[in-house]
């Protein structure tokens, strides 16, 4: 397989369809720097990807993985290429629920023998669940939160389960350690007062990414600007309840390290797309 052959027959489709990198990478749900790679041979597309790029191209998977038009590819052959790469695919795709599951099992045993270790502790030191029992709700909060990511990994469903388990379960976690230190309305208050923009922000950063997918670093950038509302949010609500200054040197510099990461970030994006566009 000659990955210059490849890039060069991608580059000549994709100009013949009057594309740019970038919308080409935009229906592949990938970035223009993967497009960029496989044109300059290397790399080459993932096995996933060749189908929809064939299809975007009015190609044949054949002709996309010898790198020129033949008008001698059957039909037949096109249709085995496409057989041979959904079965490689779906057996891709099995290993790694596979190994999905696996490490969720072991995250989840692991953290159950974190469990009772800290009981067994606790019995021995003070005769009674003491300490432990702080440990012991941070874990199943801890668990909760983070098993959808350990089952369906890092992928939309993995990234919108963990946020449904924040969204859904820091309130009774909360809650729960409220009750545990004796019913200390303080801690629920600031926590309830505190998570609940937290959690807004953090369901705006991921819709962020999820619409600007190709544009990651534009993404990265506007989520540091939404971290300044935050933030500001954050310490009127701290300073209403624990009678603190509303605003100090630390915040000062905390929001002037939030502008330059986004300007930064704007620039690079800037710089990305005039790259692109040449």
């Amino acid at each position: 397989m000659n990955e210059n052959k490849i890039g060069q027959f991608i580059a000549e489709c994709r100009k013949e369809k009057n594309m740019t990198q970038k919308e080409l990478a935009e229906q592949l749900h990938i970035t223009d720097k993967a497009v960029s790679k496989w044109e300059r041979g290397l790399s080459c597309p993932d096995i996933s990807l060749l189908t929809p790029l064939s299809k975007i191209l009015d190609v044949t998977t054949g002709e996309l993985l010898n790198g020129e038009r033949n008008a001698a590819v059957s039909n037949d052959h096109s249709s085995g290429v496409d057989q041979a790469i959904s079965y490689a695919k779906a057996s891709a795709d099995k290993k790694r629920i596979s190994l999905q599951h696996l490490f969720s099992i072991s995250f989840s045993c692991l953290l159950l023998v974190g469990m009772v270790v800290c009981i067994i502790c606790d019995l021995a030191i003070a005769g009674s669940l003491t300490w432990s029992r702080y440990v012991i709700s941070s874990i199943l909060f801890a668990w909760l939160i983070f098993i959808p990511v350990t089952r369906y990994g890092f992928h939309v469903r993995g990234i919108t389960g963990l946020l449904a388990a924040v969204s859904v379960f820091t309130i009774p976690y909360l809650y729960t350690l409220s009750k545990i230190v004796g019913g200390n309305n303080l801690v629920l208050s600031i926590g309830i007062k505190t998570a609940l923009p937290s959690i807004v922000f953090l369901w705006c950063v991921y819709a962020l990414f999820r619409k600007l997918r190709s544009r990651r670093l534009l993404a990265g950038a506007l989520s540091f600007l939404l971290a300044v509302p935050l933030d500001l949010t954050i310490n009127f609500i701290l300073s209403g309840i624990l009678s603190t200054p509303f605003f100090d040197g630390w915040d000062v510099l905390d929001l002037s390290i939030m502008f330059l990461c986004a300007v930064m970030l704007f620039m690079l994006d800037r710089a990305k797309n005039v790259r692109s566009a040449a």
